[in-house]
């Protein structure tokens, strides 16, 4: 049995789909937002136990992990972005992982795998990020500050402990059941669903020629499923992404390729304040490791996104 924190969160919903997939049996956590998708709700009581979960409440984790007597964990449980004071974002990302840690310690399972970000690599002045890149010390948000505490802290106790652990650094995840909304992935293909130019945010519209390195929420959850299930990890650390940049333009076409009366309105070139060379995660872990390559690029992923999007409210 395997418990997935923050499972009904976006990623925690496919995640928990993939390790059905592959078998297992899953707890799914949740802390106030409750959605079952269709897509395992039959699971339900089965193979799917829900329960709700504050992992600032050591107490608690380590109740769930002995009840359902758990032998795997992955922690994606995290604050929502800028919804906490600083101190109530640090109190659930370090005293929540420390819980988590101490829960999977004391029921001796099998692996922790721990949900991080691509934002550990930003500040560094070109790609392609690779696993074991010296990181920045500064960071530019609370994410990458988090993440970035709590890889050195994961690990820290992991060599002290013996526990097994992974880390998953993923980046741009888009697709569906996607609600915040936080990136242009995501906005883009509401937009041309609902057939409307998209919400930019507050810098207005991208680059054209700016790039990014897009994830789709299928492929995260594949790469989690096979950290959390692995027999032994030669590494720590795995990124998950497209494996290459595509630039804003790309990401318009692929749209339009799928919806041709989408309406968008790129900001010509380059940023003049810089966009990094080969601005994207390196795929090459996860493929020596696992085998796997990422299987949705951005035409793929897209048109998967859309499709999803036609028939269902997110």
């Amino acid at each position: 049995m395997i418990l997935v924190t923050g499972g009904m969160g976006f990623i925690g919903l496919h995640t928990t789909r993939a390790l059905l997939d592959a078998g297992e049996n899953v707890v799914v956590s949740y802390h106030s937002s409750y959605r079952v998708p269709a897509f395992w709700k039959d699971e339900v009581g089965k193979r799917v136990m829900i329960e709700q979960l504050d992992v600032t409440s050591a107490h608690d984790v380590m109740a769930l992990v002995q009840k359902h007597k758990v032998t795997g964990i992955v922690h994606l449980a995290m604050p929502g972005a800028a919804g906490l004071s600083p101190a109530e974002d640090f109190r659930t990302s370090v005293y929540g992982l420390l819980n988590v840690m101490e829960a999977a310690r004391f029921a001796n399972v099998k692996r922790l795998t721990f949900a991080s970000s691509s934002t550990l690599y930003q500040g560094l002045p070109a790609g392609p990020y690779v696993e074991d890149m010296l990181l920045p010390i500064d960071s530019v948000n609370q994410t990458a500050a988090f993440k970035k505490a709590c890889e050195v802290l994961l690990f820290h106790y992991a060599d002290r402990t013996g526990l097994d652990v992974g880390a998953v650094r993923m980046r741009a995840v888009y697709g569906p059941m996607y609600y915040s909304l936080m990136n242009m992935p995501s906005r883009f293909c509401h937009a041309a669903v609902k057939g409307v130019e998209p919400n930019y945010g507050p810098a207005g519209a991208p680059y054209a020629e700016d790039t990014n390195d897009f994830s789709n929420v299928h492929d995260v959850a594949a790469v989690f499923q096979r950290v959390a299930t692995a027999d032994k990890l030669p590494y720590r650390t795995y990124n998950v992404s497209q494996g290459e940049e595509a630039t804003f333009q790309d990401l318009a076409d692929a749209v339009k390729a799928v919806e041709p009366g989408f309406t968008v309105k790129l900001k010509p070139g380059q940023n003049p304040k810089g966009n990094p060379p080969s601005n994207y995660l390196s795929a090459g872990r996860v493929k020596e490791v696992f085998g796997y390559t990422p299987q949705f690029g951005v035409v793929k992923g897209v048109a998967d996104y859309i499709s999803w999007l036609r028939t269902n409210s997110l």
